[in-house]
């Protein structure tokens, strides 16, 4: 499995996008599947689960020298990396220690574990760039009660979504390993774990989120009414339909349909 020598960020987002894929980070849409839930309330054709890579151990060394290559390539002087509960650790941790500073765990009810925040610039490394919610929600707060400051955020994959937006509103510096764009979906397709049909779907969701979602959640009533009538997804059901006020009354139709 090829690793990284020095960071090169096109080379980057190849590599580990391909361990990703090679470790089983994604699911995508298929028959049985016509959408996923995201915790926006939006829905997309792929789930990803970053932390796949620790299942191989070359895997999840090219990402954690990919992630330290890309801090020493962009960011100047901080002093400590800081981490969220809990995944955000995976990656944090071992980027402290190739990096020799000081780390940081965060936890969302305020408890912190490890390097003083006093005074302190902080780097935050993230398993992966959502909607970027806890960043401001809880891991920003936390080190500015702290008498810290949160400079910046790193991210192994970034969904290029709503929290791409969010962190450069909030002043923070982001960058990531895996931004998972357009080239992206060439690479997985290029090694043909995605096929020209889901292909054309990625892109058709980059270019319009919400016309993707509309159609893919009309076309399939069954799946988001026994989604909507199973108690264990319900909540979820409901915050698609505020999600998508558009085809709102619609899905409450579906939904509450026998």
């Amino acid at each position: 499995m090829p690793t990284m020598t020095a960071f090169d960020a096109i080379a980057a987002q190849a590599i580990n996008l391909r361990n990703l894929l090679n470790t089983g980070a994604f699911r995508f849409v298929d028959e049985r599947t016509p959408w996923f839930p995201y915790t926006s309330g939006q829905v997309g054709p792929y789930y990803v689960q970053s932390i796949t890579v620790e299942k191989d151990g070359p895997a999840y060394a090219a990402a954690i020298q990919s992630l330290a290559g890309l801090i020493r390539t962009e960011f100047g002087a901080f002093d400590a990396i800081s981490g969220g509960e809990t995944r955000d650790w995976d990656f944090s941790n071992p980027v402290a220690v190739a990096l020799r500073k000081p780390h940081l765990k965060m936890y969302k009810d305020g408890k912190v574990l490890g390097a003083d925040i006093a005074g302190k610039i902080f780097l935050h490394v993230a398993d992966l760039n959502n909607e970027g919610s806890s960043v401001r929600d809880y891991w920003k707060p936390i080190i500015e009660r702290g008498g810290g400051r949160l400079a910046g955020v790193v991210s192994f994959v970034d969904r290029m979504e709503d929290g791409f937006a969010l962190l450069k509103e909030l002043g923070i510096r982001l960058f990531c390993v895996v931004p998972l764009d357009a080239r992206a979906w060439s690479i997985a397709r290029e090694t043909g774990r995605v096929s020209a049909a889901l292909y054309a779907e990625l892109v058709a969701r980059q270019g319009s989120r919400d016309a993707w979602a509309e159609r893919a959640l009309l076309s399939r009533p069954d799946y988001f009414r026994k989604f909507y009538q199973d108690p264990k997804t319900q909540a979820k059901a409901a915050r698609i339909i505020n999600t998508y006020p558009r085809i709102g009354a619609d899905l409450e139709r579906i939904a509450k349909t026998p």
